[in-house]
């Protein structure tokens, strides 16, 4: 897996406790499902991933993937990383019931989304292989 993209991603759009958290991005050969990795940051505080996921992801596959994504079940390995106080924290697979983004909400603020999230949790040495490809 080549890392193609990192940066840090604030959430758009007005909402109390916006937040922010580190994105990478990982592309392996033609056909592979790319890797996103999604990391909260502790110390910017405010909305945790797992409240957002859904919306970040959309806007990664918006941005990143205009082209399109892979013929497969799950086009996009999304990882969601947790920090705890001591150790690697924790890790969880994430998958989406559509990965076409659309738009969602009431009012003059529609977000993009992909719909409810499903967690499955990951050890670290699992997420270290799927983000190595190995």
């Amino acid at each position: 897996m080549n890392l193609t993209h990192e940066y840090i991603r604030h959430r758009r759009g007005y909402s109390f406790g916006a937040g922010c958290c580190w994105i990478r991005i990982y592309e392996g050969a033609a056909g592979d499902a790319p890797v996103v990795v999604c990391e909260e940051l502790p110390e910017a505080g405010s909305a945790r991933v797992s409240e957002m996921s859904s919306q970040l992801a959309a806007e990664a596959i918006t941005e990143h993937f205009a082209v399109g994504l892979p013929e497969l079940p799950r086009p996009v390995l999304w990882i969601e990383h947790h920090h705890r106080r001591r150790g690697p924290g924790r890790f969880y697979l994430i998958t989406f019931p559509s990965y076409e983004p659309h738009p969602e909400g009431i009012g003059f603020v529609r977000r993009m989304t992909l719909g409810p999230p499903t967690r499955e949790p990951l050890t670290p040495q699992e997420a270290a292989i799927l983000i190595r490809g190995a």
